[in-house]
C-alpha cells in the first residue's frame, strides 16, 4: 500500500551525482546481466556494437552484476546463452535481470528479431528460421516470477540485410512492457539509429554515461538518454521506452542516500525556483537544463511539451527560410526565363523587320506570371453528443502487442466548450451540470481561460485556478504523450480561502480502456494517480479517462478521505457533450464522415 513517506519521497527529483568509481564491485548472483554485441555481419556489417557490447559489460561489472557477455554471436551461441540466461532468471536468488543487445534487428508481422552475425535473410521466411525472436527471451522471463526485468535494445540500424533482402517495415515494432519490466529501445517503432561517429553509437554512449551516475533511477536515467540524443541527432532519432516497473531501480545498488524530509523539500523548493525562473522563457537551454536535472520533476511533463513546441518552432522558422528561399530562387529563375523570352521576342521581331518592313506586328503585352492557388484552411468543428454521429478519434491498433503511442494533440481555441455532468461516486446521484467554455488564449503566456477566468489552465490543460483553489503552478495531471505504462508525478501547492497546503500525486496510464459516457462511447487512455495532502494528512485516489487530442476529459473520479481514513469527497464528472474547432494529432486518423469535420494535421507512426 502506499504510504504518506512514499508520496514524500516522490517530491524530489534526485540529481545526478557520480561518474564510475575505479573499485569493481563482486559479482552479485542476485543481478544478472546477459550482453550481445554483434558487428561482424557479412552483408552489413556494423562498426560500434561489439564497441557498446564491451562499455555495457564494463558498466554492469563495475555496478556488480553476474556478467555473460557475447560477442559477434551466431544464432546457435545466441540460442544457447538466451537459454541459459532464462534458467538463471528463474533462480530464487535470482531479483534483477538484464538484457542488452546491440547490432542489426528487424521486424517482421509486430514481433522483433535479433540478427545473429551469421543470418543469411533473403525473404520473409528466413527471418524466422535465421534470426532470433525476441519473443523467445521474452517468454523466458515471463516464467521467472517475482523478479524485475529490464530489456535495452540497440537493435534499429539501417538495411540490416544489404542487398538480399529489404524488410517492408524499418526498424522494430513497438512492444508495451510486461508487468514487472521495462524495455528500451535506440529509436522510435519503425526508425532507425545511428551507429554513431565515435567509439560507440549514439544511444550507448549516453546510456553508458547516465546508467553510471550513483544514485539515480534507471528510469531518470533513461529520460535523461532520449533528450541528449534527441538533441544530438537534432530530432532524427529519439529513443523510447516502455515500462510497467512497480518499484524503483539502480544499477549501482550502493550509495543510495535516504534524505531526510529537509534534503527532501529543499529539492523540490530548487525544482519550483527553477521553475519559476524559466517558466516564460523562450530559450531551448532552459528547458533542456531542467529535463537533465529534474527528469522526474514536478514539471517534467509541461517542460517536455514547450521543449517540443520550441523545436517544432524552429524547425517551422527553417522550413520557412528554405520556401523563402525557394520562392526566392523560383521568381529569379521566371524573370530570367522571361528576359530570355522577351530577348528572344525582340530578335524575332527585327528579323521580321529586316525581311518585310512594312508588316510590323502590333506590341505585344507583357507576359504575367501564372497566379498561384492558395490553400485557405476553413474552420472545422468537433460536436459530439447524445444522438450525435461518433468521431473515430483515436487510430485503433493494429499491433497485438501494444495498445500504441499517441501525442496529446491538444489545441484549444476561443469557443470551445464542454457541457460536464458531476455525480457522487457512492450514490449515482447527480449534483450538478455545467458548462465549461474557452473565453482567453495566450499562447505565450501558456495560458487559456474557461468562464472568463474561474477556471485556468496551461495549454496542456494542467490546473492552474479552480474556481476558489489557486495553483502555484500547473498542476501536472496530464502527459506529454499517451502509452500505457508511462508514470509522472505531480506535486505542488495549492490555497484556497487564504490557507496553503503541499500535494504530492503518482500517475500512471494503466490501460486503453473503451468507456461510454453520456455523450458517447470512446475509446480512451485510463489514467490512475495516488497521492497526499501532505499539509493535512488527506489521502486521494484519482482516475481520469481521456482521448489523445479532446481538449477535455471524457471521464474523471476523485476520491478523497481524511487522516482517519473516513471519505469525505467521491466525486465523478462525465462528458456531456463537446464542441471544439480544431485538433492536431498524429494518429487521430479519418473515419466515416470524419474527413468533413475533423483537421488533421500530421500522419501516425503507431
Amino acid at each position: 500500500m502506499t504510504t504518506r513517506r512514499t508520496f514524500i519521497k516522490t517530491l524530489a527529483a534526485i540529481p545526478s551525482a557520480l561518474s564510475f568509481r575505479h573499485a569493481w564491485a563482486a559479482p552479485d548472483p542476485s543481478r544478472r546481466v546477459l550482453i550481445i554485441g554483434n558487428s561482424t555481419y557479412h552483408d552489413a556489417p556494423l562498426v560500434n556494437p561489439a564497441n557498446d557490447a564491451k562499455a555495457v559489460s564494463g558498466l554492469f561489472t563495475q555496478a556488480g552484476f553476474t556478467v555473460d557477455s557475447h560477442l559477434n554471436a551466431k544464432r546457435t551461441d545466441m540460442m544457447a546463452a538466451i537459454e541459459r540466461f532464462g534458467i538463471a532468471a528463474k533462480n530464487p536468488e535470482t531479483k534483477l535481470v538484464v538484457f542488452y543487445y546491440a547490432g542489426h534487428g528487424a521486424q517482421l508481422d509486430w514481433r522483433n528479431y535479433l540478427l545473429p552475425v551469421d543470418a543469411v535473410v533473403e525473404k520473409q521466411e528466413h527471418m524466422k528460421e535465421r534470426c532470433v525472436d525476441l519473443g523467445l527471451l521474452l517468454g523466458q522471463f515471463s516464467a521467472a516470477k517475482d523478479k524485475t526485468f529490464i530489456i535495452i535494445l540497440d537493435a534499429c540500424r539501417n538495411n540490416p540485410f544489404g542487398k538480399s533482402y529489404r524488410p517492408e517495415q524499418k526498424g522494430l515494432s513497438q512492444f508495451d512492457a510486461p508487468v514487472g519490466s521495462l524495455l528500451a529501445y535506440a529509436t522510435s517503432p519503425g526508425n532507425v539509429a545511428s551507429d554513431g561517429e565515435g567509439a560507440n553509437g549514439l544511444y550507448t554512449e549516453n546510456l553508458v554515461r547516465e546508467l553510471g551516475k550513483r544514485n539515480t533511477r534507471i528510469e531518470d536515467a533513461l529520460k535523461r538518454v532520449r533528450l541528449n540524443v534527441r538533441l544530438a541527432s537534432q530530432g532524427e532519432q529519439i529513443p523510447w521506452e516502455t515500462t510497467s516497473l512497480e518499484g524503483d531501480v539502480f544499477i549501482f545498488n550502493e550509495g543510495q542516500k535516504k534524505l531526510t524530509e529537509a534534503e527532501q523539500e529543499k529539492l523540490v523548493e530548487a525544482d519550483v525556483t527553477e521553475w519559476a525562473r524559466i517558466k516564460a522563457s523562450k530559450k531551448i537551454d532552459d528547458w533542456v537544463g531542467y529535463l537533465r536535472t529534474f527528469p522526474n520533476g514536478r514539471f517534467a511533463e509541461i517542460a517536455q511539451m514547450r521543449l517540443t513546441r520550441l523545436l517544432a518552432d524552429i524547425e517551422k522558422q527553417r522550413l520557412d527560410r528554405e520556401q523563402q528561399d525557394t520562392a526566392k530562387a523560383d521568381k529569379l529563375a521566371a524573370e530570367k526565363r522571361q528576359e530570355e523570352q522577351r530577348q528572344t521576342e525582340e530578335q524575332k521581331r527585327r528579323e521580321q523587320e529586316k525581311l518585310a518592313p512594312a508588316a510590323k506586328p502590333a506590341p505585344t503585352a507583357a507576359t504575367a506570371s501564372a497566379p498561384v492557388a492558395v490553400a485557405v484552411p476553413g474552420t472545422f468543428m468537433i460536436n459530439i453528443g447524445a444522438g450525435l454521429p461518433m468521431l473515430a478519434l483515436m487510430a485503433p491498433s493494429d499491433n497485438p502487442f501494444s495498445a500504441g503511442r499517441y501525442p496529446l494533440g491538444r489545441i484549444f481555441t476561443v469557443g470551445d466548450e464542454a457541457t460536464i455532468m458531476q455525480t457522487d461516486i457512492l450514490t449515482s446521484v447527480e449534483e450538478k451540470t455545467h458548462t465549461r467554455r474557452v473565453t482567453r488564449v495566450n499562447y505565450d503566456e501558456d495560458r487559456v481561460e474557461f468562464n472568463d477566468g474561474l477556471i485556468i489552465t496551461d495549454l496542456m490543460g494542467n490546473a492552474i485556478k479552480s474556481g476558489p483553489v489557486e495553483f502555484d503552478t500547473p498542476v501536472q495531471w496530464t502527459p506529454a504523450e499517451f502509452q500505457i505504462g508511462k508514470k509522472w508525478t505531480a506535486a505542488f501547492r495549492r490555497t484556497q480561502n487564504g490557507v496553503t497546503s503541499n500535494a504530492s500525486f503518482d500517475l500512471q496510464i494503466m490501460k486503453r480502456e473503451t468507456i461510454t459516457v453520456p455523450a458517447g462511447t470512446f475509446d480512451t487512455f485510463r489514467i490512475e494517480g495516488e497521492g497526499w495532502n501532505l499539509t493535512f494528512g488527506v489521502r486521494g485516489e484519482m482516475k481520469i479517462w481521456l482521448v489523445p487530442g479532446l481538449n477535455f476529459p471524457v471521464k474523471s473520479e476523485q476520491i478523497r478521505r481524511d487522516k482517519w481514513g473516513r471519505l469525505f469527497r467521491t466525486e465523478r464528472e462525465e462528458l456531456v457533450s463537446l464542441r471544439q474547432q480544431t485538433i492536431d494529432t498524429k494518429c487521430a486518423l479519418p473515419a466515416g464522415d470524419l474527413k468533413r469535420t475533423l483537421t488533421i494535421k500530421s500522419g501516425c507512426a503507431a
